[in-house]
């Protein structure tokens, strides 16, 4: 209350009672005195603030101090004192049923991180190749000239007509020595295939599991949660319960299915936006159509966005609006603007076996758009 006095006294959030001037007394009293004539003729402005999309505070006035932040209004202070509190332990209530589903993600993603450092590790050693198939090639062209029991030897590199110290064993020829020069590029070059293919999957279990993580920061009910643990079930994070076909089947059938966020525009166009994987999935290929537009935060987790067009044109207040949401919905959250790509739903292909919610696109346009939601209608 001292603090959100200050600020409306313009004091810049407070200052210790030593350094308060005379003027400066004079007008927090002032701003009390309006405060509290306001306050005995009922005037009153319940607001809830949040940040980051959760509840921090309310008050039974507008707070100046919050200004930067979402304030929303409601029509009664009881009304806001049981949403405030309904919201927040549903957050604690999300995040404690959530904790096991984190410690799987956070340690198969620091497993993932160990084997992808290797592979790439091993990836680098197989660039010395090419070295071993010159050196291979440079003494089959000049082993004649090499003394026998030699154990190096320089010779041209006629690709750079540079000198190139070459190692070799004494106990073999220039062309034997020349073998297993061949035999170890050969073995690096297969190593390297294969190596290839294996990063590729290890950077997408990881992209795969960096997603999963974004989605339990957006998880809003235990019907999210459900979904998620089927998801990291279905990729073999988390061991099915029971006899396979059983349960499972079970669990599956009977769970109350989460639905997707829904919005309205300000122009009145539906927006729909995905809490996780499955979701995207449902909002890409399941709720959009070939001319909605789709949206999706660049080269970082995040949510699926489809703006439902209707056959119309999209004014570009509706573009921005989306594109807003889709930064939201996203990790780069709390960065002050984030790079949104956007494409019409038709230019969408999801490559076979991939992951939920895994979509390519060739053809799309870009935009730099705020984490900033505010004024946008949210349809519960």
């Amino acid at each position: 209350a001292a603090e959100e006095l200050c600020f409306r006294a313009g004091l810049d959030g407070g200052r210790s009672s030593d350094a308060l001037t005379e003027a400066d007394c004079e007008r927090l009293g002032s701003v009390f005195q309006d405060l509290m004539e306001d306050l005995r003729a009922g005037h009153f402005s319940p607001v809830r603030i949040d940040r980051d999309g959760k509840p921090l505070d309310f008050s039974a006035i507008p707070m100046t101090m919050y200004r930067d932040l979402p304030q929303t209004a409601y029509d009664s202070v009881s009304m806001l004192i049981r949403t405030y509190y309904f919201e927040k332990e549903k957050i604690t209530r999300v995040r404690q049923k959530s904790s096991d589903l984190r410690h799987v993600v956070q340690t198969a993603l620091e497993r993932t991180g160990r084997t992808l450092a290797l592979q790439e590790k091993q990836m680098k050693d197989t660039e010395k190749r090419d070295r071993f198939r010159l050196y291979g090639e440079l003494l089959n062209s000049y082993g004649y000239s090499i003394p026998a029991g030699a154990d190096q030897t320089e010779l041209l590199n006629y690709y750079t007509n540079e000198p190139v110290t070459i190692p070799l064993d004494p106990r073999l020829s220039a062309q034997e020595n020349a073998v297993v020069y061949y035999n170890r590029y050969n073995k690096l070059k297969r190593t390297a295939s294969s190596l290839q293919e294996r990063l590729e999957e290890t950077r997408s279990d990881r992209e795969h599991l960096e997603s999963v993580a974004a989605s339990l920061e957006l998880a809003a009910n235990e019907q999210d949660l459900a979904q998620i643990r089927r998801e990291l079930t279905d990729c073999g994070y988390i061991r099915a319960k029971g006899a396979a076909g059983s349960s499972k089947g079970k669990a599956k059938g009977s769970e109350k299915k989460a639905a997707p966020l829904c919005f309205r525009s300000s122009d009145g166009f539906l927006i729909y936006v995905g809490k996780n994987n499955y979701q995207n999935e449902e909002v890409s290929f399941g709720i959009a159509s070939g001319n909605d537009w789709w949206f999706h935060a660049k080269k970082m987790p995040g949510s699926h966005v489809i703006v439902k067009t209707e056959g119309r044109d999209l004014p570009d207040r509706v573009f921005e609006e989306a594109a807003r949401l889709a930064a939201y919905y996203s990790a780069g959250k709390l960065a002050p603007k984030v790079e949104i790509d956007y494409t019409l739903k038709k230019n969408l292909r999801r490559p076979p076996k991939a992951r939920p919610g895994f979509v390519i696109y060739h053809t799309n346009y870009s935009m730099m758009a705020s984490p900033d939601i505010r004024g946008i209608e949210q349809i519960l």
